[in-house]
């Protein structure tokens, strides 16, 4: 019986090294990209936190190509760590004061909600379904 196999193909660990690999790289780029923008040029914009879980969600499930869970959460605890780090940048590293900005009024849902939705979108977008 001939049997033919795909040489070329990654095996299932050798995909999640590739994942761990780019979608670190891709958050560490993105993250002195928007420490650049919120230092360099006083932008501090809290929607972008959308763009960077689809952006390092997209680049995990690119790389990656999985279709297990672990991708997921991967791609959801790089943007949660991209998100800390350019938010304490943005306070200064000052915890007390950035942990006191959640107590503010409406808009403080809005900036949570915008955080939730980064961290939503690379969870959703990393995986090959």
């Amino acid at each position: 019986m001939f049997k033919a196999f795909n040489k070329p193909a990654l095996t299932r660990r050798q995909r999640f090294t590739r994942a761990i690999l780019f979608g670190s790289l891709a958050t560490f780029l993105i993250t002195i990209l928007n420490i650049v923008l919120i230092k360099a040029f006083h932008l501090y914009f809290v929607i972008l936190y959308v763009a960077i879980g689809w952006v390092i969600g997209n680049a995990i499930q690119y790389f990656g190509k999985g279709v297990q869970i672990q991708f997921s959460i991967l791609a959801a605890v790089l943007t949660a760590v991209c998100i800390l780090i350019c938010d304490l940048v943005a306070y200064d590293f000052n915890i007390a004061f950035y942990l006191s900005s959640f107590t503010g009024g409406y808009d403080t849902i809005f900036e949570l909600g915008y955080r939730v939705a980064g961290v939503y979108l690379a969870y959703v977008n990393a995986r090959v379904v």
